[in-house]
């Protein structure tokens, strides 16, 4: 049985290079199916026409196409995020430089992680074209629904932390209220701080104890520093 439509359900089309489509495939097409997953929306590439067809609600559609837009973006240097990026489903996050190598991983192997587990969508952008190089910090978009979002946020304030020890705690008043009140109208986000001995204990061998936690409660369950977000 098909999934309803919605009523504003269409297909907008782009015309897309050559070398634009291997970007947006992905290996084995795995970039497509991200960017249908965290937009909603149906993905179509169809490579001998070089057209990518989108297809879902006007919302989807419209995520989808930026979504394309930032990926492919991305071949040709920083991406340039504008304040009308953010359509309710962009987290805006500041990296301290020394991080952000250890953020991306190998061949940005641990950004991919995180979307995977979290559905969502992440790169490093410009904002509105500043200064170039020799920036203390790097600019992290988090596209994606609110828990998303929030989850990946989290896990990379988290390795942040590690590497730059003390970061949260300045960051930490901007982060806390971020989303209050979005969704159903209750999503909050609560903090406690453990001693040391505590956060090896309500860490558990190699982070089974804290995904545990996760999965009973149903909510995100972070660990900053000594914080648990």
């Amino acid at each position: 049985d098909e999934k309803r439509k919605p009523s504003d359900y269409g297909v907008d089309s782009m015309k897309i290079t050559d070398d634009d489509a291997a970007f947006i495939l992905g290996k084995g097409g795995k970039t497509k199916d991200k960017i249908a997953r965290v937009s909603e929306a149906e993905i179509e590439l169809f490579e001998r026409d070089l057209v990518l067809e989108l297809r879902g609600s006007k919302r989807q559609r419209r995520r989808a196409k930026k979504y394309c837009e930032g990926v492919m973006a991305q071949r040709t240097g920083p991406v340039s995020v504008t304040e009308d990026y953010d359509d309710g489903d962009l987290t805006m996050l500041l990296v301290p430089q020394e991080a952000v190598g250890f953020v991306t991983g190998r061949a940005g192997n641990f950004l991919r992680t995180i979307e995977e587990e979290w559905t969502t969508l992440m790169f490093f952008c410009e904002v509105d074209k500043g200064s170039g190089r020799g920036k203390d910090f790097e600019k992290l978009a988090i596209f994606g629904d609110v828990k998303g979002r929030r989850g990946a946020e989290l896990k990379v304030l988290s390795a942040v932390e590690t590497k730059v020890q003390g970061y949260f705690s300045k960051i930490r008043d901007e982060v806390i209220p971020r989303d209050k009140g979005k969704g159903d109208g209750t999503w909050g986000t609560d903090t406690m701080t453990f001693k040391d001995d505590e956060l090896s204990y309500a860490l558990g061998k190699q982070g089974g104890t804290r995904k545990k936690l996760e999965r009973s409660s149903g909510a995100i369950v972070q660990y900053v520093g000594q914080t648990a977000l």
